[in-house]
This record gives structure tokens, sequence and C-alpha cells, in this order.
């Protein structure tokens, strides 16, 4: 994927949902709803993302899930 216009954290969250993306086989519902469900455990497992996807506006968080679904 090709990440490189966005932000460290924006990438961070980005490469995250790709990979989840990926293992809920390219359906995107599935992934923000895994996601969504999972949220507290990415604080103990992916402090990172954790900290990246609470540091993104709604408005960025949108933009990292139409670059991973739009990559061009």
């Amino acid at each position: 994927m090709n990440f490189k216009n966005l932000t460290s954290e924006e990438r961070i969250v980005a490469n995250f949902i790709n990979e989840t993306f990926e293992e809920h086989n390219q359906n995107m519902v599935s992934t923000i709803v895994w996601i969504n469900n999972h949220v507290n455990h990415l604080a103990s497992q992916r402090p990172d993302v954790h900290r990246a996807m609470s540091n993104l506006t709604s408005k960025q968080f949108n933009h990292v899930i139409a670059k991973v679904l739009l990559p061009f």
C-alpha cells in the first residue's frame, strides 16, 4: 500500500486497518466492527495503534479508510 502522503499516526492506523481488512476477507464493515469491539484490547496489545487512533479526528480516520479501500 502507498501510504506516503499520510502523517505518521495516520500511517500506523492505515497499516493496522489494512492488516485487519485482509484478515476479514476485504470486508470493511466486518473490519470496522471488529476494531470497534476490540478497541479496549488494543490499549494493551497494540498501544501504538491505540494511541494513534485516539489522536485522529473523524475526518483523518475516514481519510485513512479511504486510502485502504481506494489506494490510488
